[in-house]
């Protein structure tokens, strides 16, 4: 799927030679992560003759689940771009060097549960060879938030809902961005 970038000028008008060269640099963002969907360019100028950087870009790329904003100045319009480019190029690297640490956490996992997920109905194989699983149904077992804990690491999951067997009723234990767990219960 192609990325769309839109291009437009905040009180100023921004020439096609520079909309293309601003399009033709950030498409090539993509190359980092294809999950990019859009990419959203505004350029603007400041009116104050202090400024010396007086050119701004601000761009906002949005993903299936992040946003990633960037903004740089120049002299000009096409070097407020170029360093704009730099900035998304870091961030944006470094997001996908978060989902991939994540992912080779989770593989020992995944190779340990493959024989188990060719025989349920429902899998979808795609052309890279990774595994989709459109539906699952999952029986809920009775155990302490503990035992929920270490369910959950043994899975890889993030979240996990259980039946506690204090209060006998549905729960879910789930990870925090600290490393720490947190547990969620219906009152009672």
């Amino acid at each position: 799927m192609a990325m769309q970038v839109t291009v437009k000028g905040k009180n100023v008008d921004v020439p096609d030679k520079v909309k293309d060269q601003a399009t033709r640099k950030l498409s090539k963002i993509s190359r980092f992560d294809d999950r990019i969907l859009t990419m959203d360019v505004e350029f603007s100028e400041e009116r104050n003759p202090r400024v010396a950087d007086q050119h701004r870009v601000e761009v906002t790329c949005t993903t299936k689940a992040h946003l990633i904003r960037a903004e740089a100045s120049g002299a000009d319009p096409v070097s407020a771009v170029d360093r704009v480019v730099e900035r998304l190029e870091r961030q944006v690297k470094k997001l996908k060097g978060r989902r991939r640490a994540r992912k080779q956490h989770a593989e020992p996992v995944a190779a340990a549960l493959a024989g188990t997920l060719e025989e349920e109905p429902g899998i979808l194989v795609t052309e890279d060879g990774s595994r989709i699983v459109r539906f699952k149904h999952v029986e809920m077992k009775p155990m302490t938030a503990e035992e929920a804990v270490t369910a959950m690491d043994l899975l890889g999951y993030d979240f996990y809902l259980f039946t506690n067997v204090q209060t006998d009723g549905p729960a879910v234990v789930y990870r925090r961005r600290n490393g720490d767990f947190g547990l969620i219960e219906p009152e009672a």
